[in-house]
Formats: structure tokens, C-alpha cells, sequence
């Protein structure tokens, strides 16, 4: 910055004289030279995005501008520093327009896709579905309500292939599809998009939790637009009484950078009018490990989670119900480690102690019921692992009824467990039901059809039914090479991932 022109005008003289022009492309060339090394994946920086596309326009080069910001990484720097304006600008300086755009960016995130596990595992699942989420913002952001529909249902359908169908994340995905439905007026959609969103939040954070209250405000705006005052008063009454009763702020997905030290802060004060022990700091040191859990600082996690166990047992007792949530996150923790014979022990206790208050079908109780079985199958001991799977069919039976996907997932679980003892005619039922259930629910093209199809195919392959095996395998390939899997179920139910074929983060209570 200057103070006066004339300055301005002398520095610029005394840099660049008379051959302003040619100097001027020079050292733009050099720029675009030197900020292109930062365009591959996990190095675009947020001044790499802020200066290549415009050096490139000036420069006028169609065709490097268009690669440039089509780079995914540079798409989502720009999006998320609020830029958007400047890369529509980009668009229609290259000729092309929103609709082509739009369709570019879902091509160009699909074949990203497809490269998952390359680059030394920089690019994982759970990056490509928020590509995925960024895209469909940004889109529904411009009123492309059609084309921001298939970037947030893929990337709802990656994380409950990466994560599990009950983590906060999917929650979020569900949010963004709630609210997308809702702009086009389907109520009916948003409202059981927005409930499913719910339950997840109460399950997996609590029901104080500001994601919980951020639901029933969205979903008591739904009743509202219907004039169904009835339910959106109640519901906005419960936010309310939440948020007194927590004595929280209410804060947006965009302030979650902020509450690490906010969290610290209050555990600081806490301890300081408290004293060191007590069910307050006990709650905010749970609240702080899922908190550090959530941005993968595992270590600092763990610490949290120990340290509330400890002071829940101390001041509450072995058999209270928090403690058991303590216990629970903390084995999560572990379970997602791989460290099994740590976690074992905590689901079981924190089980035994649940099993004291709440009937077995309590979603709290389920929970433990399904990671706990699924830790003792990854151990070999299926003959602890079976009978709680099939406790888990049961529960999911009595919540959703016979024919919702949570069933079919369970069931497939089951079947896994069968398939590795060699239990072949007692497992192909259960992949043959938790088939038609998805294929009823979902639709044919689905990818939970495609890989209870493989998991058939494997099992008929090691059965020596070749013939067969053959027919399911072509069948689930052409559903994964399909493009329906992109485009399709615009208001199709909740998918439910199967636990059988991916990393499982587990589920936490706050």
C-alpha cells in the first residue's frame, strides 16, 4: 500500500521503466509457474487458489483456466473463503454456463472418486464426500436445486459406506438433503430427512447437544411453511428449554473452529468454582474428547475420555448411566484403533451397566449391541459374536419394522458372520432377504444391492457354484458402473451401510 500516487508511480518506474508490458507477462508467467506446483492433492494452498485463476485469465488462457479451477482442491479453497461470485465469473469467461458447470464439477468429482486409495491414502472416502457436500452447497447456493441433489446424495451414500449409517457426519448429509427438499417444497421428504438427522445427533451426541437443537429449529420451519403450528411450537419450545438448560449459545456448523478454546475455557472455570471433581467438568471433558475425536486428534481424545470415566466413577459410582457413556466413547476410541482387547472390556461394561435402565431395544443399547459384535467378529470369536448379531436383527426388526434398510443391514452382518464360519445354507437366506429389502426400499441400481450381490457371488464361488457366482458378480459390477448410482433416488429413504466392507468409525455420546 502508498501513502500518495506519486509514490505509487515512482516505485512502479523504477521496477518495471519502460518496457511495462513485456515485463509484466514475464513475471506473471512466473507466478503461474510457480503456483502450479501446488496443485496436486494436499498441497493447494489458499494463496495458490487466490492467485492462479486470476493470473490465468489475465494472461487469457482458455484452456489452463478451465483445468485450473476445475481442480477440486482449488474448487473447495475458493468455496469455502466465500468466493464463489469470482469462479462463476471464470465459468462464463471460458463460455461456459451454470448448467455445464455444474456438470463438469460432478464428472470431474466422480472420476476423483474412482482413484480413492492412491496417493499414499491422502485421498480417502470421507475427503471425496466432502467434495462431494461442497459441490452440492455450492450449487443449491445458486438455485441449481436439480443438479445439487446427486452431489449430496453420493455424498450421503460415502459416508455410510466409509463411516457408519449412525455417525454425526451422515447426520450432516442428511441436514443438507433435508434442506434441499424443503426448497423445492417436498415436505414431506425434508421432515423425514430432518427426523433421521435427529435421531442420529440424540444417539450420538445427546439430546442437549446444539446439533439436536439446529434440528428441531429446522424441523419445527418444515411444520411452519405447512401451517402445521401444532408441531413446530413444541419443537421450538424444546430448542428453547435446551439451550437454557445447557446455557449454550446457538452455533452454526461455520463456528466449530471455535469451540475447542471456548470448551477449554469453561472446563477452566468450572474447575476453578467446582473444584477439580465434579459431573459438570465430568460432562465438558466428554464433550471435549468427542470434540478432539471428531478432528482426528486421538491421542488428546483419549486423555479426555479417560480422565471423565474416571471422575464419573469417582463421584457417580461404577453403575451410573454416564459413566457408561464415558466408557462407551473411550471404547469407540480404541475400536476405531484396532486396539480390540482394549475396547472389548469398556463396550461390556458400559453394556452391562445400560442394561440396568433401559430395555434392550433403547437405541443407546443397541448401539453397543452392534460394535460390540462387530469387535468380536474382527477378533474370531464368533461364538460370542453371533448372538449378539442376531439381537441386533431383532432390535432393528422392533424399531423400523421388517422391510426398512437398517434391517437389511443387520442381517447382512449376520450372514458375514455365518460366511466365515462356512455356514452357507444359513447365511444365504439372510443375504437373499437383506437383498429384496434393499432393492424394495432403495431400488435395484443401489450400492448396497451391488455388494450384498458380491457377498452372494463370493459365497456361491466358495461353494464350487460357479455358474452362479458369475451371474451375481456381472450383475453387481453393472450396478457400480452404472451412473444411476449418481443421479437416482431423489426421494429415496435412508440408505444403511453395511458394516461388512468398511472402515468403521464408531459411534460417540457426548
Amino acid at each position: 500500500m502508498f501513502a500518495h500516487d506519486e509514490a505509487k508511480k515512482a516505485v512502479h518506474e523504477f521496477c518495471f521503466g519502460k518496457d511495462d508490458g513485456k515485463l509484466k507477462i514475464q513475471s506473471r508467467q512466473i507466478l503461474i509457474d510457480y503456483f502450479t506446483q501446488f496443485l496436486s492433492l494436499g498441497k493447494v494452498t489458499c494463496r495458490a487458489a487466490d492467485e492462479l485463476p486470476w493470473l490465468l485469465r489475465q494472461i487469457g488462457d482458455k484452456d489452463k483456466l478451465k483445468q485450473c479451477i476445475l481442480n477440486l482442491c482449488i474448487f473447495q479453497r475458493m468455496y469455502a473463503r466465500g468466493r464463489c461470485a469470482e469462479l462463476i465469473s471464470f465459468w462464463q469467461y471460458i463460455g461456459a454456463d451454470k448448467s455445464t458447470m455444474a456438470q463438469e464439477y460432478f464428472h470431474a468429482t466422480k472420476k476423483m472418486e474412482e482413484s480413492v486409495g492412491q496417493n499414499n491414502g491422502v485421498l480417502t472416502l470421507a475427503r471425496i464426500a466432502d467434495i462431494y457436500e461442497s459441490l452440492g452447497k455450492f450449487l443449491k447456493d445458486f438455485g441449481l436445486l436439480n443438479q445439487a441433489l446427486p452431489s449430496l446424495q453420493r455424498a450421503l451414500e460415502v459416508r455410510e459406506t466409509a463411516l457408519d449409517p449412525d455417525h454425526p457426519t451422515v447426520a450432516r448429509s442428511l441436514h443438507q438433503l433435508a434442506g434441499l427438499h424443503a426448497q423445492w417444497s417436498k415436505f414431506t421428504t425434508a421432515e423425514t430427512l430432518y427426523k433421521q438427522a435427529l435421531e442420529i445427533y440424540e444417539n450420538a451426541l445427546g439430546p442437549d447437544h446444539y446439533c439436536v437443537v439446529k434440528e428441531l429449529e429446522a424441523l419445527a420451519v418444515v411444520y411452519q411453511k405447512q401451517e402445521r403450528h401444532d408441531l413446530a411450537d413444541p419443537l421450538r419450545k424444546k430448542a428453547m428449554s435446551i439451550c437454557k438448560r445447557t446455557k449454550s449459545p446457538r452455533v452454526s456448523s461455520g463456528q466449530m473452529r471455535g469451540i475447542d478454546p471456548l470448551k477449554r475455557r469453561a472446563l477452566q472455570l468450572e474447575e476453578l468454582a467446582l473444584g477439580p471433581d465434579s459431573p459438570e467438568n465430568a460432562r465438558t471433558l466428554n464433550e471435549l474428547g468427542v470434540l478432539y475425536y471428531l478432528q482426528n486428534n486421538i491421542e488428546t481424545a483419549e486423555s479426555f475420555f479417560r480422565r471423565s470415566s474416571e471422575m464419573r466413577e469417582c463421584i457417580l459410582g461404577p453403575d451410573h448411566p454416564d459413566l457408561a457413556q464415558s466408557l462407551n466413547n473411550l471404547a469407540a476410541l480404541y475400536n476405531d484403533r484396532k486396539q480390540y482387547d482394549k475396547a472389548a472390556p469398556l463396550y461390556e461394561r458400559a453394556l452391562h451397566i445400560r442394561s440396568q435402565f433401559w430395555s434392550p431395544d433403547h437405541p443407546s443399547i443397541a448401539s453397543i449391541i452392534k460394535h460390540l459384535a462387530m469387535l468380536y467378529k474382527k477378533q474370531g470369536k464368533y461364538d460370542l459374536a453371533e448372538p449378539l448379531h442376531k439381537q441386533a436383527v431383532e432390535i432393528r426388526e422392533k424399531t423400523f419394522g421388517f422391510h426398512h434398510p437398517s434391517v437389511a443391514t443387520a442381517l447382512v452382518n449376520l450372514a458375514v458372520l455365518y460366511s466365515l464360519q462356512n455356514k452357507y445354507p444359513e447365511a444365504e437366506p439372510l443375504y437373499e432377504r437383506a437383498l429384496k429389502i434393499y432393492e424394495e426400499s432403495l431400488g435395484y441400481q443401489h450400492p448396497r444391492v451391488a455388494e450384498t450381490l458380491r457377498n452372494l457371488a463370493v459365497m456361491k464361488y466358495e461353494q464350487r457354484d460357479f455358474e452362479t457366482a458369475a451371474r451375481l458378480y456381472k450383475r453387481a459390477t453393472e450396478i457400480k458402473e452404472s451412473d444411476a448410482t449418481y443421479t437416482s433416488k431423489a426421494n429415496s429413504r435412508r440408505s444403511s451401510s453395511g458394516d461388512t466392507n468398511s472402515t468403521i468409525k464408531s459411534l460417540l455420546h457426548t
